[in-house]
């Protein structure tokens, strides 16, 4: 387990490189599940109008090595950190990389339910806060 002082939170934006199809993004979530899974990340993954929208916690080193592999991959790019902070809990502890992508994804694929959700108020919030901050 944590101690506290070793979590941290990261939150960071990015454009896919070209338009993803539903197929296309339930691909991209694949890779970074397992991943986080062995590296003991946790965190939630918006995506609207072709930006990803992110904030990851874990352990420091984990976080770290998350946002490298996150900065190397080809598939998006204008990567750009946001904020990292340190937490004294992790807010998503239940979700390996919660993904938050419209209404039309979980009615036309329900059966991802598990992973994937229609954005909800206070998501949609943080999209718009994420967005405003990088203008």
């Amino acid at each position: 387990m944590s101690k506290p002082k070793d979590l941290i939170e990261l939150s960071d934006l990015s454009e896919v490189v070209s338009d993803m199809s539903c197929l296309g993004l339930m691909r991209f979530l694949e890779s970074p599940r397992a991943f986080n899974q062995q590296n003991g990340i946790t965190g939630i993954l918006l995506y609207d109008n072709q930006q990803f929208g992110q904030i990851i916690e874990g352990e420091h080193f984990s976080v770290m090595k998350t946002w490298k592999r996150i900065q190397e991959d080809t598939r998006h790019h204008r990567i750009e950190l946001l904020e990292i902070r340190e937490i004294p809990e992790r807010s998503f502890a239940d979700w390996l990389l919660r993904f938050y992508g419209g209404e039309t994804l979980t009615r036309d694929y329900p059966a991802p339910a598990e992973i994937v959700g229609g954005m909800d108020k206070h998501s949609l919030a943080l999209m718009s806060k994420m967005r405003e901050s990088q203008l």
